[in-house]
């Protein structure tokens, strides 16, 4: 092994053991610390026990159930959106894609003013009927649970789907017409299989942060639901840190298996894709008329579904529900500096997104690098290590922090430098895909050549490489930046009331009714995530489907 193989390793090693330290041995400390604390406690009683069984079903079956509507609901969104030109059709597009930098405590906001009691459906139907009773109700329960989920993950199966169509070679089909082949027999034998990786890939990916939901599951279910997240939240609320790690163990059994399969399943699905084929749009004129109708009704369901809940945030920061008044109230609390004010908060949320989003892109970098190593130990072993905060409860990560940290320095400590961590874990996985995909794109002769000159290794890196990775880091920085302010699991766990974020008040003031201070909140967390979503579109060269 030469100086330069020593070099390489080691700044590859670098955020592996960050990653270890940070991650892997906070979550190890306290599944140890939890079953010694509490010997008694047996890890096949807990998961057989009935709370455990009746938990981990509705957590699959929700997962399960979400994750289908969600596919079937988007598959024909990839398709239009792969194969049918329009007016329009980047705006649709666009719109299809924010729902996934949006905060999920924001999109409860939304979705309670659109779909809850007085909401603007609920509204409709009460004119129509003519009552002053709330007659409709669909943000609360499972159906809430499952609106939400299907708003929150639809653009991962659009644009995953989307993308590989767009890769699919059009001589394949030319061919099939060309020896008889129907519309479904194409579909069959050509199209399916060529988006099957891709398809099954998103499905995994919907199914995994289904079954991670916290923010919507705590906010919209009703009393007696209750996901294995929410159930470790409880757990280490009522200080059952034998419960809690039995829990956690069984999550992280799930979700790597989970994550070992996207890996896979994404691989392929890269492997066939290649690069961006000049394939055929069909204009409007070529369809008939049974078919724009069906596509018209579609794109208008799609977007109320997720237009809907965001155009409704304006009117749950102005409407208060609980009087039927208009008011500014939740803007003038904004402003406010004591505690409950909104101003606090918001500084918060962009100091702490800020610095998150710095670490998220220096760790970002060198884990990038070593997606591209040649071999399979070092490129599987880093995707593992950056998928690791999609399987890993984020109340577990940071009770972990907590007890590495925060414990031996003494209850004066102020966590917010744990808050900052955890948020930097939650958007690493973003921030290096998007590094990861300018990587790939790097002419390999323009590397040559600068070598040839007489430019050393660090010459290279520092004038040719980072500067064309430049909009790849700047897209993965937004990205980290969106997740960072919208994360709300591990502040609201560890953040004491100087720490908190938007995004943990907005919990707070829905909590005691303060809709119009939550909706007034949600609005500028959702208006700075626009921003980002801008930024993104604007850079990056390759769809967001590309990221993912």
């Amino acid at each position: 092994m030469d100086r330069r193989d020593v070099v390489r390793y080691a700044i590859v090693g670098i955020p592996f053991a960050i990653l270890i330290v940070f991650i892997v041995y906070p979550v190890i400390s306290v599944i140890i610390r939890g079953l010694l604390s509490q010997p008694s406690v047996n890890l096949l009683e807990v998961i057989n026990s009935p709370i455990t069984q009746r938990t981990l079903i509705f957590t699959i079956s929700q997962a399960s159930v979400s994750t289908f509507l969600t596919i079937i609901i988007g598959l024909p969104g990839a398709f239009l959106i792969a194969r049918i030109k329009f007016r329009g059709r980047w705006l649709v597009r666009a719109a299809i894609v924010v729902p996934f930098v949006l905060p999920p405590i924001a999109v409860v906001v939304g979705f309670i003013q659109m779909f809850g009691p007085y909401g603007f459906v609920d509204s409709i139907a009460m004119t129509i009927l003519g009552t002053n009773q709330s007659v409709l109700n669909f943000a609360y329960g499972i159906i809430g649970i499952l609106l939400a989920h299907v708003f929150y993950n639809i653009p991962l199966v659009i644009l995953m789907v989307s993308s590989s169509l767009e890769r699919l070679n059009p001589d394949l089909e030319d061919s099939a017409e060309s020896l008889g082949a129907s519309k479904i027999q194409k579909l069959r034998h050509i199209i399916f299989p060529h988006i099957r990786s891709s398809l099954f890939a998103s499905g995994i990916l919907v199914f995994l942060f289904c079954f991670m939901s916290f923010p919507i599951v705590l906010a919209l279910g009703e009393r007696g639901i209750m996901t294995v997240e929410v159930q470790i939240w409880n757990a280490f609320r009522n200080f059952d840190y034998g419960e809690a790690s039995a829990l956690v163990l069984l999550q992280i059994i799930i979700t790597m298996a989970l994550a070992i399969s996207y890996i896979y399943l994404n691989r392929g699905a890269t492997d066939s894709s290649g690069e961006t084929r000049s394939i055929r749009r069909i204009g409007l004129s070529d369809l008939e008329l049974k078919e724009k109708i069906l596509g018209s009704i579609y794109l208008i369901l799609i977007l109320i579904l997720i237009a809907g809940p965001i155009l409704a945030l304006g009117r749950a920061s102005i409407f208060d529900p609980t009087t039927g008044t208009y008011t500014l109230r939740g803007f003038e609390n904004l402003l406010e500096l004591g505690q409950g004010g909104g101003l606090i908060p918001l500084i918060n949320s962009l100091y702490y997104g800020g610095l998150a989003t710095i670490l998220a892109i220096v760790l970002g970098i060198p884990l990038a690098y070593a997606h591209q190593q040649r071999g399979k130990t070092m490129p599987t072993l880093s995707s593992i290590m950056t998928l690791l905060p999609l399987g890993i409860s984020s109340i577990t990560i940071a009770y972990g922090l907590m007890l590495m940290i925060a414990v031996p320095l003494g209850l004066s400590f102020n966590p917010w430098p744990i808050i900052i961590i955890a948020q930097t874990i939650i958007g690493l996985p973003f921030t290096v895909r998007s590094i990861e995909i300018s990587l790939q794109k790097i002419d390999q002769n323009i590397l040559d050549q600068a070598e040839s000159l007489g430019a050393s290794r660090l010459q290279k890196l520092f004038f040719v490489e980072l500067p064309l990775l430049a909009p790849g880091i700047l897209v993965g920085g937004v990205f980290a930046f969106a997740m960072a302010i919208g994360e709300m699991s591990a502040t609201l766990f560890i953040a004491l009331p100087q720490n908190i974020t938007l995004s943990v008040l907005i919990y707070q003031q829905l909590g005691v009714r303060k809709f119009v201070e939550a909706g007034a909140a949600a609005v500028i967390l959702v208006t700075l995530c626009f921003i980002a979503f801008l930024i993104i579109e604007r850079i990056s060269e390759d769809s967001t489907g590309g990221m993912l």
